[in-house]
């Protein structure tokens, strides 16, 4: 596996407006980083893993211990925040991404910028509570990987990491525990050219 690419549970309990909860997020789903590292090319695997503040430096240690080498942190700005707290939180307009490698890498074309700029997808339109824009993720893929390579996503959710692989030409594995999101990741790839 050349890349692993995905948005792991946080271990937050994540309810969403409308109350679309995800599957085994009651704590942080690092245990999946060790297999991660096992299964990626011995020389130039890479790891973009989405995370969160108040959980990164957990990931960030568990990354280390598990063999990766933490690189650089993208930041996604979501041009438009979510909810949380309103009185007596920051409102949040961005999301954290970990960039970690195993062995030696390169980019295999020009050095991207840390910096993704793409609207979070309107609530009417996600499957998944926590669905990212297939442009972003395609933006990611091709910074980090060759047309051929072969992506997985261990936590694939409606499979949006899943059709931004296969719309950019590379192969692509995908695990999904709910039944639900599976099936809309089944259907969802069929559509994808």
């Amino acid at each position: 596996i050349d890349a692993v690419i995905t948005d792991p549970p946080y271990g937050i309990g994540y309810v969403s407006r409308n109350g679309k909860q995800i599957t085994n997020d009651k704590s942080p789903f690092i245990w999946f980083l060790y297999d991660a590292y096992r299964v990626l090319k011995p020389n130039g695997g890479v790891l973009v893993c989405f995370t969160r503040w108040d959980v990164q430096q957990a990931f960030i240690d568990a990354m280390r211990i598990a063999g990766f080498r933490v690189k650089s942190e993208l930041v996604w700005n979501k041009v438009h925040h979510g909810m949380g707290n309103t009185r007596a939180q920051f409102a949040p307009v961005h999301e954290n991404i970990l960039f970690a490698v195993k062995g030696e890498f390169a980019f295999p074309g020009t050095r991207p910028r840390d910096l993704l700029t793409y609207e979070k997808l309107d609530s009417a339109r996600r499957v998944h509570p926590t669905e990212k824009q297939v442009g972003l993720l395609e933006d990611i893929i091709t910074s980090v990987t060759r047309p051929g390579d072969l992506v997985l996503d261990p936590f694939a959710g409606s499979g949006s990491t899943l059709a931004a692989a296969k719309q950019t030409g590379r192969r692509y594995i995908g695990v999904e525990l709910d039944a639900g999101y599976f099936e809309a990741a089944r259907l969802r790839l069929e559509d994808v050219p």
